[in-house]
């Protein structure tokens, strides 16, 4: 049986918070460990370090479209992702 859209809403608005926070604390947890010496590794590493964060990106859009809310204001989430994605965008096999 589909489901309306309110349904769908609710149920993102029950359990996208969670797996926000999981996504977050696994990225976390994965840049914590230093990136391989190996130019494959690190580039390897860098593009597993990218698709975390527009993963979580994903998950906040989809929250947000959940709430109702068409955009967000200066500094939060999605102002942190793009900070961690420029940090990321400026390592490269010099920073090793």
């Amino acid at each position: 049986m589909p489901e309306d859209m309110g349904t769908i809403r609710a149920a993102c608005r029950a359990e996208l918070p969670g797996r926000i926070k999981a996504a977050l604390d696994e990225y976390r947890r994965f840049v914590a460990e230093p990136p391989p010496d190996d130019a494959k590794g690190f580039a390897a590493w860098q593009a597993a370090a990218k698709a975390a964060l527009s993963h979580v990106e994903g998950l906040v859009k989809l929250a947000r479209w959940a709430e109702g809310e068409a955009s967000e204001e200066p500094g939060g989430l999605e102002g942190l992702l793009a900070q961690a994605r420029d940090a990321l965008a400026c390592l490269d096999e010099d920073d090793l």
